[in-house]
């Protein structure tokens, strides 16, 4: 495993504490494990994935660019080989991707730019640990190993939901399975991640919530202007509602800031992409009995057809 330079690396960082050191050397540990799970328990593809060290000096490795129409949940597309279409663009500077987001928005799009700590280039290249993911908890932690190479593994060309939300769904069920074979302190994070991803569950229900009313919102017989006039009382509405039923059930205040989303169609556009239809991976799971050779077979399946979700929804005869 060659990220062993990477443990060298936080090993002899100058100016860093030893607690901060052996911190940074077994988060690098646990990265190992993880990998070596995903691999031999899981059967995913880690490729070369997680084998290099990349410092970024504290910043994001990567920002990533959603745009859509303010009057309608349409986001806008681009093309590329390989990945086919998608509804998002990346970069490797912020400046570039906020220059492209002010050009997007002056041409009248909602604009939504995120950055984000770990990237899969499906398994073409050496997808590297960087230095900022080693500041998550490790049950994210592991659980990013697992989402990307999830992504290695199974890849539907133009369905960028389905890439997505199958590489949620395969993070949070390998974390769970790999923190349960760690012993005591293994089950002391599963539990937290269970509460965290319950907290997940219930913002999700709210966002799609959201989106649903958005739709019945922007098909009304109106103009482009009072539509987007207009949505601000939906987002509000959605806000109060956050605040009243799901934020009080929640384990973590960290989400309280869901509260204040903004009026923006592309921001709860980029929460669906990497949400939908979460339950669908679940019953497909199920159906496999917990084979995860033969759920990663199926994924490979879906992933083969034009509509990948219509075709799990069809073989548990769901419409």
């Amino acid at each position: 495993f060659q990220a062993e330079d990477g443990i060298r690396d936080a090993q002899e960082s100058r100016g860093l504490g030893d607690v901060y050191k052996r911190q940074q050397e077994a988060k690098l540990r646990l990265i190992v494990a993880a990998r070596e799970f995903a691999r031999d328990t899981l059967g995913l593809d880690v490729g070369r994935s997680f084998s290099r060290y990349h410092d970024t000096g504290g910043e994001p490795v990567m920002y990533s660019l959603t745009a859509c129409r303010p009057d309608r949940l349409a986001p806008k597309t681009w093309w590329f080989p390989i990945a086919g279409t998608v509804d998002s663009l990346v970069f490797f500077s912020e400046a570039e991707a906020s220059a492209r987001a002010s050009e997007l928005a002056a041409a009248g799009y909602d604009t939504y730019v995120f950055g984000t700590d770990a990237y899969s280039t499906l398994g073409w290249f050496p997808d590297p640990v960087h230095s900022r993911a080693l500041n998550r908890s490790d049950g994210s932690l592991a659980e990013t190993v697992f989402h990307e190479c999830a992504h290695n593994t199974v890849f539907a060309p133009g369905q960028p939901a389905f890439n997505e939300s199958l590489a949620t769904f395969v993070g949070r069920l390998g974390a769970r399975l790999f923190f349960e074979q760690r012993g005591e302190e293994g089950g002391q994070i599963v539990a937290e991640l269970e509460r965290d991803y319950a907290d997940q569950q219930r913002i999700t229900a709210w966002v799609l919530e959201l989106i649903g009313t958005l739709t019945q919102y922007y098909a009304q017989d109106l103009t482009y202007e009072e539509k987007v006039s207009g949505r601000e009382a939906v987002f509000q509405a959605a806000r109060d509602r956050f605040l009243a039923e799901v934020q009080p059930l929640l384990n973590n205040p960290r989400y309280a800031w869901w509260a204040e989303i903004p009026t923006n169609n592309a921001f709860v556009l980029v929460h669906r992409r990497y949400n939908l239809d979460l339950a669908v991976f679940a019953e497909t799971y199920e159906r496999c009995g917990g084979d995860m050779r033969a759920f990663l077979d199926t994924l490979r399946a879906a992933a083969a057809r034009p509509d990948a979700f219509a075709y799990l929804r069809s073989l548990g005869g769901s419409p």
